[in-house]
């Protein structure tokens, strides 16, 4: 047997049990409340809530995708996977027309979720190794469908000023960015208005993802989560949502200060992968000091997770996209910009400088650029390990003082006091590393 075609096999089984068993664990969910309608005392008990497609329908269903897939390279034509697709089409349609009809349900989550596992099977035998987008999009539905009551409830609870800020994030996302020049303008042709947007919607994602998982799993959990993501995009971002929500509620500050420390510890795993990524040799390095920085973040995380463990109040959740701190990081954003490039410019071999100035907003650039550069020998090894380990400690910096700027004094304080532990941290490490390197 071909082994490539084995290892789909196996796979799509796994994809179709993955899917089947969250539509198991649904009708026993469904099952349970059913039987508590009802109650103990009645002398019948409920009849258990059945599905037509569980466990094994769902295997079988994505092996069929890679099987009837297969057919078109044995009779050479495409007629197996068009029958294969209408026949999973008509059962899927023929399912919802008899529970509709018997029950009067008009849910088709389970018939949806039974043809795009078929999909899944056919692109699955299409697709090439790793397998990236099959099982991409396994899991994806997968957790579609295990959040369902979550992502009815955040649906319902929507607003007018919810949908009108999501209107205006894809707007200037989809329609805007686009029409944005490539290439730098104005004085000294320093300011990319492109990469200028990117950073703003960036902080505008961070801003409604943690408004999302806010709504999903609750204001406190909401932010810790919001956090340990969010620092895997933008621990800048992080910072001055988390700030703004502080300031805005009161009892929004120790969950705040909880993600903003969170997400800094995760930006130094960012600049681990990112380094190893472009410049094998620095990301060795930088890995001693990096995951000693971010242990001693996680750890402190520690002292305001306690006290969001023990609050009982509640955080009153306001706008998804906060456009006044929002606005006031893209023209921070746009000096810093600005000052990092006419350094380049006069200062070329003051590398040290450079390094300080692009890491007070976004570290990603400086250790793209640094560890490309120390990889290909355009610049000292031991250099490059330093500036960016300054580049990090800048960026430390400049996010306890943008928490202090937009989120007030008392979480301005808390952040500042946490963070001058992980900043005496780095500059031990960096210490050692000017004198060792």
């Amino acid at each position: 047997m071909d082994v490539l075609l084995f290892q789909k096999i196996l796979l799509s089984l796994a994809i179709g049990a993955l899917v089947g068993m969250e539509r198991e664990r649904h009708a026993k969910d469904d099952a349970i409340r059913e039987y508590a309608k009802i109650g103990s005392k009645k002398k019948h008990v409920a009849k258990p809530v059945e599905i037509w497609a569980g466990f094994r329908t769902f295997m079988l269903i994505s092996l069929f995708g890679v099987l009837t897939s297969h057919m078109t390279s044995i009779v050479l034509t495409m007629w197996p996977l068009y029958i294969g697709i209408v026949s999973v089409a008509v059962l899927a349609f023929m399912s919802y027309y008899l529970n509709y009809e018997k029950f009067r349900v008009i849910g088709m989550t389970t018939e949806i979720a039974f043809f795009l596992t078929y999909i899944i099977g056919v692109l699955l035998y299409f697709e090439s190794t790793p397998f990236y987008l099959s099982i991409s999009l396994g899991i994806i539905l997968t957790i579609i469908l295990f959040f369902r009551e979550a992502l009815h409830r955040f649906a319902y609870g929507l607003t007018a000023k919810e949908i009108r800020d999501a209107i205006v994030f894809a707007a200037l996302l989809f329609i805007i960015y686009p029409l944005l020049p490539r290439v730098p303008i104005g004085p000294f042709s320093a300011i990319n208005l492109s990469l200028v947007w990117e950073s703003m919607l960036v902080v505008m994602f961070v801003s409604f993802a943690s408004y999302v998982a806010m709504r999903i799993l609750g204001d406190k959990l909401g932010l810790g989560v919001a956090g340990i993501f969010g620092g895997m995009a933008s621990s800048t971002s992080v910072a001055l949502m988390m700030a703004e929500e502080a300031k805005k509620n009161k009892n929004a500050i120790q969950p705040a200060l909880f993600a903003i420390v969170v997400s800094s510890s995760t930006m130094f795993f960012r600049m681990i992968i990112v380094s190893l990524l472009f410049g094998y040799l620095v990301g060795i390095a930088l890995t001693p000091a990096f995951l000693i920085l971010s242990s001693v973040g996680y750890v402190l995380s520690y002292i305001p997770l306690q006290k969001v463990k023990k609050s009982k109040t509640k955080i009153k959740l306001d706008s998804p996209i906060a456009f006044r701190p929002i606005l006031q990081f893209t023209v921070l954003f746009t000096i810093v910009l600005f000052t990092s490039h006419v350094a380049k410019l006069y200062m070329p071999s003051a590398i040290y400088v450079i390094a300080i100035l692009s890491g007070l907003f976004d570290v990603d650039a400086i250790n793209i650029s640094l560890s490309s550069m120390a990889a290909s020998g355009l610049i000292p090894f031991n250099i490059a390990v330093i500036s960016l380990i300054m580049a990090a400690l800048s960026n430390t910096v400049s996010k306890a003082a943008i928490v202090r700027w937009i989120g007030g004094e008392k979480i301005g304080k808390e952040v500042a006091r946490l963070f001058s532990v992980i900043v005496l941290a780095g500059l031990v490490a960096l210490f050692i590393a000017w004198n060792l390197l």
